[in-house]
């Protein structure tokens, strides 16, 4: 049985099959770490968690071995430490804020079992999220305790301007997302707990159309970010876009599990916009729009802000409820070039592939 390991974190890895399946094996394989059985899979890319930093393992997968090593980690930093309750009713946003502004880099937040009532949270460079089993950080329903990202900023000189949001691609006032990321790098968000945008509990879903106060949020975003790695997670109940990357580059999302209602709006799974070397691998997304759309923009981005989406994977990928499997557009006006999708499996959605515009695009 012939693997890779395609992803290295402190405390997981993931391992991905070579072999010409679509993200299911025809028969399950075993997984061995250090002469014991973990679990009998039939996935192609494997998720194994539970590791220690700066450790030598070594794997088995039906009788082949390899080692690897895990990332170092210089503290581990729980968020109950810093005053998270953990119990669905507090507001444990500033404690888990404090946790990621006090940590130092190399190191790791830790977010243990419980329910972290949470408005959005910013991320910072070179930290790891753990967000571990049983945990699940639950979305503000008020959105008046979200803040607001301006759309475009004008800088000192007169000449410049600085984009910190975006709504279907223009950049439009919106409110901050639950993992918001600006200017940041090596960021790695792991785990088997939950980000839960909770919007099936809020208003977010009504009038989908109409700003109110400003633009519905994403449950992660990030702009002007590179080197963002995501993997083992589920997020689920988004206010709109799942994961929307603007601007960004280097970014993996493997082994994680996108869930929306059928019926929620505009709650496509992961759409990079304006991104560069993006793999998406071994993830299931369900939702009530497009599960991966490829956009690059407007006009107004386009024209002075001229970034192309490209070199693009898709692989090993399931992907149930949405209007298009993997979508190109319609936001596309600053194109978009080498995109590649193999080994997937469309078991729900209205279409494969699919290329999309709209009535009066490009003029």
């Amino acid at each position: 049985m012939d693997y890779r390991i395609s992803g290295i974190y402190n405390r997981c890895v993931t391992i991905e099959l070579n072999n010409e399946d679509s993200f299911h094996t025809k028969a399950p394989v075993s997984v061995s770490i250090n002469g014991e059985k973990i679990y009998d899979t039939d996935r192609n890319v494997i998720y194994l968690d539970g590791l220690t930093p700066d450790t030598t393992y070594e794997v088995e997968i039906n009788g082949k071995k390899q080692t690897f090593k895990t990332k170092s980690e210089t503290v581990l930093l729980d968020v109950c430490d810093f005053g998270a309750a953990g119990d669905g009713v507090h507001d444990d946003t500033a404690a888990v804020q404090a946790a990621i502004s006090a940590c130092p880099a190399g190191g790791t937040v830790y977010i243990p079992a419980g329910k972290y009532r949470c408005t959005p949270i910013f991320l910072k460079s070179r930290i790891t999220v753990y967000i571990d089993t049983g945990a699940e950080i639950l979305g503000e329903t008020d959105r008046e305790k979200y803040p607001k990202l301006p759309g475009m900023v004008t800088c000192q000189d007169e000449v410049h301007e600085i984009s910190f949001a975006s709504w279907e691609g223009n950049p439009l006032t919106s409110y901050a997302s639950l993992f918001t990321a600006i200017d940041a790098k090596e960021i790695d968000i792991i785990g088997r707990g939950t980000i839960n945008g909770n919007a099936n509990n809020g208003d977010w879903w009504k009038y989908p159309k109409v700003k109110r106060g400003a633009w519905r949020p994403n449950t992660f975003f990030a702009v002007r970010c590179s080197h963002i790695r995501m993997a083992g997670v589920t997020i689920m109940n988004s206010p709109a876009w799942t994961i929307h990357p603007y601007y960004s580059d280097r970014l993996e999302f493997c082994c994680i599990s996108i869930k929306n209602p059928a019926d929620s709006p505009n709650t496509d799974g992961i759409d990079p916009e304006s991104c560069s070397n993006v793999l998406i691998s071994g993830t299931v997304i369900d939702v009530g729009d497009d599960c991966i759309a490829i956009k690059s923009g407007k006009y107004y981005m386009a024209k002075y802000h001229h970034k192309p989406s490209s070199e693009i994977v898709v692989r090993n990928c399931l992907f149930k409820n949405g209007h298009g499997a993997v979508t190109i557009g319609s936001e596309i006006a600053g194109g978009v070039n080498h995109v590649k999708v193999t080994q997937c499996v469309f078991e729900g959605t209205d279409r494969g592939v699919r290329i999309k515009t709209r009535r009066g695009r490009g003029k």
